[in-house]
């Protein structure tokens, strides 16, 4: 019963949570809050759970965990009382390369924030640009919407002046066509909004049923002045420079690992009266050519990361040259105009036998897409501020 209880409560929190986002609508901030890590999150940590395995592999001078052995048997000779004989030993791998130990201890701390930012705010981003898009569809849907309502009142219009000899049959027939394109075109919008808004719940904690979503705002200001210079300057460049110089100490430590060959040896054994201690060292002795190809192999694979990087870099600098063009170039936005007085007034001279359907759409047809061309404009420019607020320092 307890656990009933439970469950129920549980259920009825859930569904007064959904009936509240309902209520309101959800801002971008909200559905940061409820974003899940991204698999760019899982990782870098992921790389840096890697690199902290690394050194503490690796500390204390030595190469790997130290090896402990026990044995212990029975002596049984002639004219001797039986005893046992034991004996312990240990092996401490080296590491005597401190110094690339070091370097990558430095690397790694450096490196750490770094690259958590740089995938903080990439998943920041990615929410913006999904949230824009269900945003953008929404209101899409919204005009669809309308816009079918809009062609279903002056069908009806038509057909009653069809009926009194007012208008030709074949106006009708146009109506009828204009009314099942925008159909087509209210189901194509409503694909979109679940489109958009499934992308969202693969991102963040939402319901899987779409909900309304808030204006993005008023776009946020953004200095011009140097601007590009100060995007070169942005944290993704330095998290770039940070995680290459990371593999790099990274692989140059894995190959000290395994061309570190000396260990220290000591035992303690017991052999009847007898007490025994020893200690020593050991040398693995390497095979042919297996120093020069763990060199050569460390050595090709630095200068892969390092052609990547320069690949990496060459694409920020086009990203950052495409961010500051666009933005650049982009017009001051407004609001998305209401042209509902406007279609009133056509439809009103349809129905008072002014105008002709075939005169009337085209107008209804360039409001649309003037309302749609402002929104889209509005989700461009937000989508570009966005960015370039990603690349700033």
């Amino acid at each position: 019963m307890r656990c009933l209880r439970h469950l129920r409560g549980g259920i009825l929190a859930s569904m007064v949570l959904v009936q509240a986002m309902a209520e309101t609508p959800l801002t971008y901030y909200d559905i940061l809050a409820r974003a899940r890590p991204t698999t760019e999150q899982w990782r870098m940590d992921s790389r840096l759970a890697e690199g902290r395995s690394q050194l503490q592999e690796t500390r204390g001078f030595l190469r790997e965990g130290p090896t402990l052995s026990l044995d212990a048997g029975p002596r049984r000779s002639p004219g001797f009382i039986r005893s046992t004989d034991k004996a312990v030993e240990l092996e401490l791998p080296l590491f005597l390369a401190p110094k690339v130990r070091s370097d990558m201890e430095r690397s790694l701390g450096q490196a750490h924030p770094l690259m958590l930012e740089a995938a903080r705010r990439e998943a920041a981003l990615r929410i913006k640009f999904g949230y824009l898009e269900a945003w953008q569809a929404q209101r899409l849907l919204a005009l669809r919407e309308t816009d079918l309502a809009t062609v279903e009142r002056w069908l009806q219009a038509t057909q009653t002046r069809a009926k009194t000899a007012a208008e030709p049959d074949y106006q009708v027939a146009l109506v009828e066509g204009e009314r099942l394109k925008a159909q087509q075109e209210l189901d194509e919008a409503r694909t979109q909004v679940a489109r958009t808004w499934a992308a969202l719940v693969a991102s963040a904690d939402l319901p899987t049923t779409p909900v309304p979503l808030a204006d993005p705002g008023a776009i946020e200001p953004i200095p011009e002045d140097n601007i590009e210079t100060s995007l070169r300057q942005g944290p993704l460049r330095a998290a770039l420079l940070a995680q290459v110089e990371l593999e790099e100490r990274s692989l140059r430590l894995k190959a000290s690992q395994s061309l570190s060959r000396w260990s220290l040896r000591g035992s303690y054994s017991t052999e009847y009266e007898d007490r025994i201690t020893r200690l020593g060292v050991a040398v693995r002795l390497p095979r042919p050519g297996e120093a020069a190809t763990i060199r050569e192999s460390t050595d090709t694979q630095i200068r892969m990361l390092q052609g990547e990087y320069r690949q990496s870099l060459a694409e920020l600098d086009a990203r950052i040259l495409g961010v500051v063009s666009r933005f650049q170039k982009a017009s001051a936005v407004s609001p998305v105009p209401d042209f509902t007085r406007a279609i009133q007034e056509v439809g009103q001279r349809l129905e008072e036998g002014k105008d002709q359907p075939s005169e009337a759409f085209p107008i209804r047809r360039q409001l649309l897409e003037a309302q749609m061309a402002a929104l889209k404009r509005i989700q461009a420019r937000h989508a570009i501020t966005a960015e370039i607020q990603y690349l700033l320092p």
